[in-house]
């Protein structure tokens, strides 16, 4: 009996370290670093987030040239960037689609959020 114990708390262990991975990998959102990884493309097809790591991502299109970044997610808000950076809310996460604000340069009271989509 004195050597099952060990066995069953190395068991429970494995058994939770399983049932943590799955449930992270079961929650197809932008919040999953798993699933976050790959292309996320905005509708009109003109800026694009590729995000290669929980740390690194690439953002190119219209308006910018391909340029990397470190990026982190803390308290719902992206931040990009380690010397200057630039802070993003994250104003909707629904599957594959996340709005961030704070995307683009504003004029005035325009809207300056951006929607991308899991490719």
């Amino acid at each position: 009996m004195k050597h099952l114990k060990p066995i069953f708390a190395i068991l429970s262990c494995v058994v939770l370290l399983v049932a943590c991975e799955k449930e992270e990998n079961d929650n197809p959102n932008f919040y999953n670093t798993e699933f976050r990884n790959g292309l996320w493309l905005s509708p009109d097809k003109k800026d694009t987030l590729k995000f290669i790591n929980s740390s690194s991502m690439v953002r190119k299109g219209d308006y910018y040239e391909y340029e990397e970044y470190s990026y982190q997610i803390e308290n719902n808000t992206l931040i990009i960037g380690t010397e200057q950076q630039t802070y993003h809310p994250i104003l909707e996460v629904e599957n594959n689609k996340v709005v961030l604000d704070n995307m683009y340069i504003r004029i005035g009271f325009s809207e300056n959020s951006g929607t991308f989509i899991k490719q």
